[in-house]
């Protein structure tokens, strides 16, 4: 299966999911005018992916600002991920800026969602 890699662009995240090393990474902002098709191949390639995962897989979130739009699909990738991977480990590692309680906030809100402890990183500005 090929590496998954979505460049950075000042309106949508980097995405680098190597199924080889089970790591997966969300890196950025994301506000793109049309979150739906932006996050469309991760989706796809994460459907693709479950079946045939590693016995350990691996998510880092490192989001800067994200819009209610982006929350949801990086939600969605989250349970899909989760439920495709029954069976097998799969951990979120989310990180923030110190003090970002918004951000935290808004993680908080998608553990809640997912069913899923989230292991935090804080990170220095």
């Amino acid at each position: 299966m090929e590496k998954l890699v979505i460049e950075k662009t000042d309106i949508t995240p980097e995405i680098i999911f190597d199924p080889e090393k089970g790591l997966l990474k969300i890196t950025g902002r994301s506000i793109p005018l049309n979150p739906k098709r932006f996050y469309e191949p991760v989706l796809n390639w994460i459907a693709t992916y479950s079946p045939q995962a590693n016995s350990t897989t691996v998510l880092d979130v490192y989001m800067d600002y994200f819009n209610t739009a982006s929350t949801f699909l990086i939600t969605d990738i989250i349970r899909q991920l989760n439920k495709g991977l029954q069976g097998k480990s799969f951990t979120v590692n989310w990180h923030h800026d110190a003090g970002d309680d918004d951000v935290l906030e808004i993680a908080g809100n998608m553990e809640s969602v997912t069913g899923i402890k989230f292991v935090y990183h804080e990170v220095e500005e």
